[in-house]
């Protein structure tokens, strides 16, 4: 079966040349020396690198130019590896250039022959760790100031505490927009307590300041959507610019989204148009395996798994103060105004292909990419070589910044949902699909061809071409929940008959993973299933309900909802009216009040 996966044999040449265990020791000598040498100034030492290296380390562009982006690599018995890698000093946040040195700890010699002799010697639950993005907007639609966020942020902070869930909460580009986290867990209780812990945390917070959360899929009111006032943010959204600028059919779009959402700022460019508020789900990889991580990118992340859990999320039909005349969800169209957001096929590996190192090295040298891990996100299919950067799939993280030295493969296809139940279940359907693809790497490597076979796990995992994926997104995009969804086999069903299915799948899949009971399964199934197709037969039709009721909270098509409550308002679906849009974010914070400060 032709995929542009690497072959097995490919990955068996590549540790048969270099041996796992050689190149984790020479990974963390790498690390180790350049702790050492973070605050020093000038190039690096090379030959004392080597020396600690035990393998002679290289620059793949001129080691005397320190200001450029540039690769660092190690080569055995003539292979040559990446240990590390720098942006330009454009985006360096004024840190030195050996400090901003990030290191690549994805191991290419981790494969399906020998991942059992790693630290995870066999198929289990990996952690999973999340973020939710949010927006804030005061109870009259006026934008929070800096100084309104901070206040927003401590109390948080001390509610979380409190509760004891994670308390920080981190910014996002834009200033009136934040970011939860979710602690790295297992188990579909485990989220749903920490996700209700969240929105506890967050009600109390809205309390005290005055402040109201928006936690939809796009920020929802009429906003300039200011930038954070930080130097990363200035500098991410020159490259945002100067990237689009490249291609006038982005421009072009910006133009007709501008009209279509009534953003009459003159000074209103692509980044204040990115107005999505996502889940991004984080998955550890075993072995920190590069191979495991592409495969599970193009399985899980591209498939009809991907599909169904993001309609289950879907459902915010505003920006700006304007409900969009035919879309439930806007995020999926409001990604597709940049360049940056376009649908990636595989991130590039620096180690399985001829082009795969020149590739993520040119994109670091031409500054098209703000951070190392983007550059794996490599796409030149419109004619200039650019990084997806917020491609609707996701993301391989090879560069997070832990003493765990952890990788993962980092979900950015999901939208936020005021669901803890909703969400809950998604990322814990994530975390058995994972377990699923990581016990067929450990016996098939990246061979489809016995996923294939298996046409039940082809429907589930199997990845979808291009136009399909795009399609499904753009349908669910119209319908929510209540789309028809095509699987890669071809078969089409609801939402519910697919987690049927994937529910009696996963209970022969899953059986002699010890760490998953029969009821681990039914739970999340099952609970899918009554969210989308209660047994009574009654849904939510209000947000109220959706939010309140203790029989129909979770249920309905929460986009559909949206929509039928800012109707009920008066409100006409593509005029601008935004008094409008902002009492459904009112009634939305009125029903979490109801609900999270009484509980």
């Amino acid at each position: 079966m032709k995929t542009p996966l690497p072959s097995n044999e490919e990955l068996v040449a590549f540790s048969e040349a270099v041996p796992w265990q050689a190149l984790e020791q020479k990974k963390r000598q790498f690390n180790r020396i350049l702790e050492t040498l973070a605050g020093q100034d000038g190039q690096l030492p090379y030959d004392r690198l080597s020396r600690a290296v035990e393998a002679p380390v290289s620059a793949y562009y001129d080691t005397d130019d320190t200001d450029g982006g540039n690769v660092f690599l190690g080569e055995t018995n003539g292979r040559k590896y990446v240990l590390g890698s720098v942006v330009s000093k454009r985006y360096r946040s004024n840190h030195g250039f050996i400090e901003s040195i990030v290191p690549y700890n994805l191991n290419p010699s981790v494969n399906h022959t020998n991942i059992h002799e790693t630290d995870d010697p066999v198929t289990r639950m990996r952690v999973l760790g999340a973020e939710l993005e949010l927006g804030l907007v005061h109870r009259d639609g006026s934008q929070p100031t800096e100084e309104q966020m901070q206040e927003f942020m401590r109390s948080y902070y001390n509610h979380a505490l409190r509760i004891g869930i994670y308390p920080k909460l981190d910014r996002e580009a834009c200033q009136y927009q934040v970011e939860a986290h979710i602690a790295p867990s297992i188990g579909y209780h485990k989220t749903r307590t920490a996700l209700n812990g969240i929105m506890t945390a967050l009600a109390l917070a809205s309390q005290d300041t005055g402040l109201q959360t928006a936690i939809l899929s796009c920020y929802p009111t009429e906003s300039d959507f200011k930038m954070t006032d930080h130097p990363k943010v200035a500098t991410a959204v020159d490259l945002m610019l100067e990237v689009n600028a490249l291609f006038p059919e982005y421009e072009r779009r910006l133009k007709e989204a501008q009209q279509r959402y009534h953003v009459t700022d003159p000074e209103s460019h692509h980044v204040n148009m990115f107005r999505n508020q996502g889940c991004h789900i984080h998955i550890d990889l075993a072995g920190r395996s590069e191979a495991l991580g592409l495969l599970t990118f193009y399985t899980i992340l591209k498939s009809a798994t991907a599909v169904a859990n993001a309609a289950v999320l879907k459902g915010g039909p505003f920006v700006n103060g304007t409900c969009d005349p035919e879309l439930l969800c806007a995020r999926g169209y409001l990604r597709s105004t940049t360049v940056t957001g376009h649908h990636l096929d595989l991130p590039t590996s620096p180690h399985y292909s001829a082009e795969g190192l020149h590739r993520y090295a040119e994109l670091l040298r031409l500054e098209r990419v703000n951070a190392a891990g983007r550059a794996m996100l490599y796409d030149d299919s419109l004619g200039e070589m650019i990084s997806v950067m917020h491609n609707p799939i996701g993301r391989i993280r090879p560069d997070l910044t832990t003493l765990k030295r952890v990788c993962t493969v980092e979900s950015t296809g999901m939208p936020v949902n005021i669901s803890p139940s909703r969400m809950a279940a998604v990322l814990t359907d994530l975390e058995f699909s994972h377990a699923l693809i990581e016990d067929y790497f450990r016996k098939y490597g990246c061979d489809l061809g016995p996923m294939y076979e298996d046409q039940t796990m082809w429907a589930i995992l199997g990845p979808l071409d291009q136009a399909t994926f795009t399609a499904q997104n753009d349908l669910s995009d119209r319908e929510g929940t209540d789309m028809v969804l095509t699987t890669a086999a071809g078969t089409q069903m609801s939402l519910v008959e697919f987690y049927d299915m994937k529910r009696r799948y996963m209970h022969r899949a899953l059986a002699h993973i010890m760490e998953v009971t029969p009821r681990d399964i039914d739970e999340v199934y099952t609970s899918l299933v009554r969210m989308l197709e209660p047994p009574s037969g009654m849904q939510a039709r209000t947000i109220q309900q959706y939010i309140l009721d203790p029989k129909l909270r979770s249920t309905g098509n929460w986009g559909q909802i949206l929509r039928d409550a800012f109707i009920e308002l008066g409100g006409v679906p593509g005029k601008h009216c935004p008094d409008i849009v902002l009492a459904v974010v009112n009634q939305i914070n009125d029903a979490m009040r109801a609900r999270w400060l009484q509980s």
